[in-house]
């Protein structure tokens, strides 16, 4: 206690300060709000709530002392790190249990026996062993693995076709259809009937559709959480047609990507939802331009980059207004995540009123590894390459003086 009053009492701090760190704040309240929506699933509104507390809080501490200002920053601050590993752990633990429930019951259904208690509970210790290690690396080293590593990992090896459809939406002109070159292509405009379809619910006239049934379960909390059992597309050639032109879309195995929602029915703890391709409706299309029987030009699927995707005009024009914000949020939220982990590696001290950075310590725990006989050897060596301190000149030369003294 005396050494947080003397730190609170060293305090030095003006309103302007204060100012700033109010608005650092909001870069905290990111993390707050992903980490409470995300992690503990809460479904709290407005989703902007903490943009406006926690610099709330800042400034009313700062009317009665601005040092208590600084605290609760520096609370708010930690609250991060601490919501982030208890939310992971949370989360973890209850997106095991149901993946595990799910599991059980597929299994069933297909006449196994569920999954033995000891494989569940040697998963369950497996991810808890996951965590105990990362923690042990220190908060530093936990943030850049957690929040940047595991994430761009992820990002790179875990590729959908709707990530691919719309990277290389990115990157393709939209062709007339008259002028469009055979391979690859992307063509946009109207879709018209060949043949009717009829829609698994309400039997609606449509070209194509794409249907599912998804089983539902309640957790303990009441929230629901959906999981795919059937899935189907069912789509008969089409023309697509632009100012220049039409052409034959051969819809094997093409993807339907941000249709809306036509129809939608909960019956029996199951979920059937229906999207629909009609009439006139304005699409983009990603796929291949080539030639089918008697050299008609077709439009099919694009063997090389494996793609076939299909998306109305509107919802892409949404994902590109919104993609460059939620990229540019997204470097944000890495930048601020890159600056906390090098704070907490790096030495600063509170001297004179200003603020002393020190080099940035890239030790890690273990790296002077020592035989452990016992738990506190390991919290001890643990705690050591953390706290190792450099011996001052003065303390160097009084250490050999007293073994000169000695012999």
């Amino acid at each position: 206690m005396e050494t947080f009053s003397d730190f609170y009492n060293s305090l030095s701090v003006e309103w302007p300060f204060l100012f700033f760190m109010m608005f650092m704040s909001m870069g905290v309240a990111i993390f707050h709000t992903l980490i409470i929506g995300e992690l503990f699933n809460i479904n709290f509104r407005p989703k902007w709530l903490f943009f406006i507390v926690n610099p709330a809080l800042i400034a009313i501490a700062g009317l009665v002392d601005v040092k208590l200002g600084v605290l609760v920053f520096i609370i708010l601050f930690l609250s991060v790190f601490v919501l982030g590993i208890l939310g992971m752990i949370i989360s973890s633990i209850s997106d095991g249990y149901k993946r595990v429930k799910r599991e059980d019951k597929e299994r069933v259904k297909m006449g196994k026996k569920p999954l033995p208690w000891w494989i569940k509970i040697l998963g369950s210790l497996s991810t808890l062993f996951f965590f105990g290690f990362m923690l042990s690396l220190g908060p530093a080293y936990f943030i850049i693995i957690i929040f940047i590593i595991l994430p761009f990992l992820t990002s790179i090896f875990k590729k959908s076709n709707k990530k691919i459809f719309y990277k290389l939406q990115r990157v393709l002109p939209t062709s007339n259809i008259r002028s469009v070159a055979m391979g690859l292509a992307e063509i946009s405009g109207k879709a018209k009937t060949i043949d009717t379809n009829v829609s698994r619910i309400s039997s609606k006239n449509c070209i194509g559709f794409y249907y599912t049934i998804e089983s539902i379960s309640t957790d303990s909390d009441g929230d629901k959480s959906y999981s795919l059992e059937f899935s189907e597309t069912v789509c008969n050639p089409f023309f697509l047609e632009d100012n220049s032109g039409k052409i034959k879309v051969m819809p094997s195995e093409i993807e339907f990507i941000d249709f809306g929602i036509d129809e939608q029915y909960h019956s029996a703890l199951k979920r059937y939802t229906q999207y629909l391709l009609v009439e006139n409706q304005e699409v983009l299309l990603i796929g291949k331009a080539g030639l089918g029987k008697n050299n008609e030009p077709v439009f099919e699927k694009e063997e090389i980059k494996n793609v076939f995707g299909m998306a109305p005009v509107a919802s892409v024009a949404n994902y590109n207004e919104w993609s460059p914000i939620m990229q540019s949020a997204g470097y944000f939220i890495y930048f601020w995540v890159i600056t906390i982990a090098l704070l907490l590696i790096t030495p600063i001290n509170l001297k004179n009123n200003t603020i002393e950075f020190g080099e940035i310590n890239w030790k890690i725990p273990f790296q002077d590894s020592r035989p452990i006989n016992s738990i506190d050897d390991f919290y001890d060596m643990l705690d050591d390459s953390y706290n190792r301190k450099e011996i001052a000149p003065q303390e160097v030369q009084d250490t050999q003086k007293a073994t000169e003294e000695t012999k």
